[in-house]
């Protein structure tokens, strides 16, 4: 006897790409969209009755639709209104929307920010994630992935455990670098709000990025705490926050064979085996 112990389904990568015109100063917001759905289609894996089965091209389209009939200033308040717009189908007990922002900003000319023409700007990624339960819960999160960043000292690793397949020597001097990928959860209070998401992704990309800076790193491990501590200090609307960063090594290359020094100046970058470092902090 088989018997279906979970499912889900929906559409992914819809990309969207929506101009507001407001005369000739235009605004621009280019998602990529995921929809997941889940509720009462047993019936559509065990019996092929799709009758209560909405088609992921019907989601794809109503992406767009939605898109057109409604304002938003975040990926937040879309993926809220995607979220709601599916619960209203009786199959349906769970929304599950998750969109990535590609960043754009305006291109300055003559000193001025240009009404209409944008490049390829911004800090790492936005991410945004809202689920809702037909029961009334709803969750909000959002986030940045693809953040790079790089500091060329105040870096260290020492004291750490050794046995016998130990090789790597200590250092109290070296290079730091990473990709952070950061998705922190509104608080309840904030996370049906459409205002300052813009605000709290501001404030929480500024916090990060100037705590790695500052921060007297004996580890990677410690530099994610700090860069988390920091970013719950400065965003209230912030509940938690989980971080995810390799560490993507930069390894001192021997110029003694060649009858030369090198004072941590001449390094080979790689990309792998790398060390992966996730820790998620909350408020007590």
């Amino acid at each position: 006897m088989t018997r279906l112990a979970d499912s889900s389904y929906g559409k992914c990568n819809v990309r969207l790409t929506k101009v507001s015109r407001s005369g000739e100063r235009h605004s621009l917001q280019e998602y990529t969209v995921q929809i997941v759905l889940g509720g009462a289609f047993d019936r559509v894996y065990t019996d092929g009755d799709n009758s209560s089965c909405i088609p992921t091209d019907t989601m794809k389209n109503t992406v767009y639709a939605l898109a057109k009939a409604n304002e938003f200033d975040s990926p937040e308040a879309f993926a809220g209104i995607l979220a709601g717009h599916f619960l209203q189908f009786d199959p349906v007990r769970w929304t599950d929307v998750s969109i990535e922002q590609q960043g754009w900003t305006r291109i300055v000319v003559d000193g001025a920010p240009h009404p209409h023409a944008f490049t390829r700007g911004g800090v790492g990624t936005r991410t945004a994630r809202v689920r809702r339960e037909r029961e009334g819960a709803s969750t909000a999160w959002g986030g940045v992935k693809e953040l790079e960043v790089l500091k060329t000292t105040r870096s260290g690793f020492a004291g750490f455990f050794r046995d016998r397949f130990t090789t790597l020597p200590e250092t109290a001097d070296r290079i730091l670098a990473t990709t952070v990928e950061a998705t922190w959860e509104y608080a309840a209070a904030a996370g049906g709000a459409a205002a300052s998401r813009a605000a709290v992704f501001d404030a929480a990309c500024r916090s990060l990025l100037e705590t790695f800076a500052r921060h007297d790193s004996a580890s990677v491990q410690q530099t994610l705490y700090a860069m988390g501590e920091a970013l719950l200090s400065h965003c209230p609307e912030v509940c938690s926050v989980a971080l995810s960063m390799p560490n993507q090594h930069r390894l001192l290359v021997n110029l003694a064979p060649f009858g030369m020094e090198n004072p941590n100046e001449i390094f080979v970058a790689t990309r792998e085996p790398y060390g992966l470092i996730t820790g998620a902090m909350s408020r007590e």
